[in-house]
């Protein structure tokens, strides 16, 4: 029998050994430490709790803590950040729907990192920077719109889209009401943010009083009936149900327009120019009291060469001449339109520049003008010469058409309904 025990010997020889050895250090190492990441995601979630309720009340902190809670997929600190935007969000507007709506995108942020961050802010974008306090904090959901994004945050922007619209708008209000039309399409817009510029009457059944300036174009020579353009507008002011009147202290053309009563009242001379007409205008503004005024003067000084070099300067006096009598009008002025003779209209178009520049200069300072380019709409088309005039000066009724129909567009958006 033996006596003594034998000690069991070891199948593993020392290699095994160790390499035992230090995969269970290994293992103990593992047991005493956490992973770091885990701790952030910890610590992010109460954070996140924490700052919803300390920041939007009860709903906007529910609505953090469980982002904070929900968080845990493959990017976890991002998603707490997106669950605490959503706080921010709530903060900012002070109202539980938009914490609540943020803290949502966190709880999204679990699965995907915080990557669909903030609904409430606006901007499905990283959950740090959109639910934090770049889009849902303050700039959209907390200042704009209280926290509801359809609204404030990015569409209306509570004075970025709405206020910048605005601000060129403005621009073009004073510029005439816009230089198409109004800004109606421009300047109405937005000379008061958002309702075009009033330059009619706007009682009902009051009509707008439209003042035609000007030499023998404006008087409607050469073509019968002898309303010139003044038949065209009127046409498209019935046609469009829109209440005006001819003002002046002269009268011609026909009776009626399309079975209604013709305004035969004007302000053209034939044969003027731009000094004659500045010796009657205050006369003729004063007692007719225009709300619109169309200034179409200039074709007798070209054509004449009556000093043009200073034609310009002398159209920018009467400009002011008007505006001082009228400072609420709005003053519509004409390039002229070309003649039949090449030489000439090298001038003419001379100085329907200068005199679009002035008119622009007159704009800046805040009177109500806005110039329109009657020249191109003759000379756009390359058989205006035949198309559209009557003599070398004058328009046949076809060219008239073309000036009413331009005169119109500017200021349809002003005129009041009948």
């Amino acid at each position: 029998m033996q006596t003594s025990l034998e000690t069991p010997r070891s199948f593993m020889g020392p290699k095994a050994r160790l390499l035992t050895l230090g995969c269970a250090w290994l293992l103990v190492a593992a047991g005493c430490s956490s992973d770091p990441t885990d701790d952030a995601d910890a610590a992010a979630g109460g954070s996140a709790a924490s700052a919803g309720a300390g920041r939007a009340g009860a709903s906007g902190g529910s609505a953090g803590g469980a982002g904070g809670l929900g968080r845990g997929g493959t990017s976890p600190a991002a998603g707490g950040m997106s669950a605490a935007g959503g706080s921010a969000t709530g903060g900012g507007a002070g109202t539980g729907t938009g914490g609540s709506t943020s803290g949502s995108g966190g709880v999204a942020g679990s699965a995907q990192g915080g990557a669909s961050g903030a609904n409430a802010g606006g901007a499905p974008v990283s959950g740090t920077n959109a639910g934090g306090a770049a889009a849902g904090g303050t700039a959209a959901g907390g200042m704009a719109a209280g926290g509801t994004a359809t609204t404030g945050g990015t569409a209306s922007g509570g004075g970025g889209a709405g206020g910048d619209s605005g601000g060129q708008g403005g621009a073009g209000g004073s510029v005439a009401g816009g230089t198409s039309a109004g800004g109606a399409g421009a300047g109405g817009t937005a000379g008061t943010g958002g309702a075009a510029a009033s330059y009619c009457p706007t009682t009902p059944g009051t009509p707008c009083n439209i003042m035609p300036v000007g030499d023998s174009i404006t008087e409607g020579c050469c073509t019968a009936p002898m309303g010139g353009y003044r038949i065209q507008l009127f046409r498209q002011a019935q046609t469009n149900d829109k209440n005006i009147t001819f003002v002046g202290t002269l009268t011609n053309g026909p009776g009626m327009v399309d079975g209604q009563t013709f305004p035969q009242r004007h302000e053209g001379h034939g044969g003027w120019k731009i000094s004659q007409i500045a010796g009657v205008i205050d006369n003729a503004m004063s007692s007719s009291r225009p709300h619109i005024v169309l200034l179409k003067i200039g074709t007798n000084d070209i054509n004449g060469n009556d000093n043009i070099a200073n034609a310009p300067t002398r159209l920018a006096d009467l400009i002011d001449q008007i505006c001082d009598n009228a400072p609420d009008a709005l003053l519509v002025v004409s390039a002229i339109v070309p003649t039949t003779n090449d030489g000439t209209n090298n001038n003419v178009r001379n100085y329907n520049t200068a005199i679009k520049q002035k008119a622009e200069a007159a704009a800046a300072a805040g009177k109500h003008v806005v110039f329109v380019d009657n020249y191109q709409a003759f000379a756009q088309n390359s058989n205006y010469k035949t198309a559209y005039m009557a003599d070398g000066l004058h328009p046949n009724t076809a060219g008239y058409a073309v000036l009413g129909d331009s005169f119109y567009s500017v200021i349809s958006s002003y005129l009041p309904p009948k």
